[in-house]
Parts: structure tokens; sequence; C-alpha cells
């Protein structure tokens, strides 16, 4: 699986990417990150999808900022 590239989409609906207080609670992206990587995947890329549950407007805002990073990985 060297050849393979994994993208992983985790929603939350909270904070619980880098610099949040709520870092260290993190744990879905590491844990698939070592899965994959024990599997021999290196080219593992992430599209986090947070605060959904924090109002429609915080939903709107976070579904565009995903939708531009996945279009920013599309054309890589």
């Amino acid at each position: 699986m060297k050849d393979k590239r994994v993208v992983l989409a985790p929603t939350r609906g909270g904070f619980y990417g880098q610099g949040s207080p709520a870092a260290a609670f993190e744990h879905l992206e590491t844990y698939l990150q070592t899965v994959f990587g024990f599997m021999g995947v290196s080219d593992i890329d992430v599209v986090s999808v947070e605060a959904l549950s924090r109002g429609p407007d915080a939903r709107s805002s976070a579904m565009e900022r995903a939708q531009a990073a996945a279009q920013d990985l599309r054309a890589a």
C-alpha cells in the first residue's frame, strides 16, 4: 500500500485541532494515521470539519473551509 493516498475527513462538534484547548483529546486522526502507517501508507491528508454543533453559522463556515481544503487537495 506504499503507493496509495488516503484522505481522512473527520467531523467534530467542537474544536480539537492543533492549538485548541482540547487538542490533547483528539485521538481519531492520530489513530488512523498510525493504522494506515502500519499498512505502509505514508501519503495521508486530513480535512477536518470542526464546530458542527456550534450553530448554523459556525457549521456553514466550517463546511466552506473544508470544501476549500478539499479543492486544494484535488488540485495537488
